[in-house]
């Protein structure tokens, strides 16, 4: 995966760029051989590494902090850094380590067309942390195909993705491996797993309702997949349930609810 068109470069020609050009660049569409609607595409995230420099900005309001009556009180900022040994340099004495994550992960929709700031049952923009290397993102198949797109790669994100631009904004290269498999009877929205936990994820406005569609998404799959029944599974998550809202400033919101494996029974 390419920068593509992601910053322009510094006038005076030195060796870090400007400004970001344009938001969430991404690969594709690619299409995946042998996917059929009704299928459910896993993209295993291999590697993620990024180029030596990335970007954050805010511009002075947006979800997190809106500007209702004008300024919100913080103003314009941006700030360009490198990204030296696994650490963004945020200034002499503030070394970062990063955290490479994919901010973009998404199939073509049904019938409608979203831009890369979008996410929903098709995925697209999560700007979820959880998306990185030796993770796999499932996302419902609805054309032939799928039509994957991947990209709005970060260094490092904070939840709410508060800046707007970022997260640590970067280019780099990712290397996914794609596996086609029969849709589970209870998903009905993208869900990302990992060698510790198992997700359910949530896209909607209010933040209120991504956490509801998340929280119901993980109790269907415990019913299906774990031997819960429903009434014990929402009593479960009760204790284990580690959830939180990942970005905050897009048209919606992303909310992930998880279980840590350890306390998960034998799939059935």
């Amino acid at each position: 995966m390419n920068r593509g068109p992601w910053l322009d470069d510094h006038p005076d020609g030195e060796a870090l760029p400007k400004k970001l050009r344009v938001g969430n660049p991404s690969s594709g569409c690619i299409y995946i051989n042998g996917a059929v609607v009704g299928q459910v595409l896993t993209v295993h995230i291999d590697e993620i590494e990024t180029e030596p420099f990335g970007f954050t900005r805010f511009r002075g309001q947006n979800g997190a902090m809106p500007g209702w009556l004008g300024g919100s009180g913080i103003g314009y900022h941006e700030r360009v850094v490198q990204i030296v040994d696994n650490h963004i340099i945020w200034k002499d004495e503030l070394k970062i380590p990063i955290s490479p994550m994919l901010g973009v992960v998404g199939l073509a929709p049904a019938h409608t067309r979203w831009s890369n700031v979008w996410a929903g049952e098709w995925g697209g923009n999560f700007d979820i942390q959880e998306i990185k290397a030796a993770a796999a993102v499932h996302i419902l198949i609805n054309v032939p195909g799928a039509l994957l797109h991947v990209g709005d790669m970060h260094a490092r994100q904070g939840d709410g993705e508060i800046c707007g631009a970022g997260g640590i904004e970067t280019g780099g290269k990712a290397r996914l491996r794609c596996e086609l498999s029969e849709r589970p009877q209870s998903m009905t929205r993208p869900r990302i797993t990992d060698e510790t936990h198992i997700m359910a994820t949530g896209i909607a406005k209010p933040a209120e309702d991504a956490f509801r569609i998340a929280l119901s998404e993980m109790i269907l799959w415990l019913e299906e997949d774990y031997g819960f029944a429903r009434g014990e599974a929402y009593l479960f998550l009760g204790q284990v349930l580690e959830a939180r809202c990942t970005q905050f400033v897009n048209p919606t919101f992303s909310y992930v609810a998880k279980v840590n494996r350890k306390y998960l029974p034998q799939r059935i």
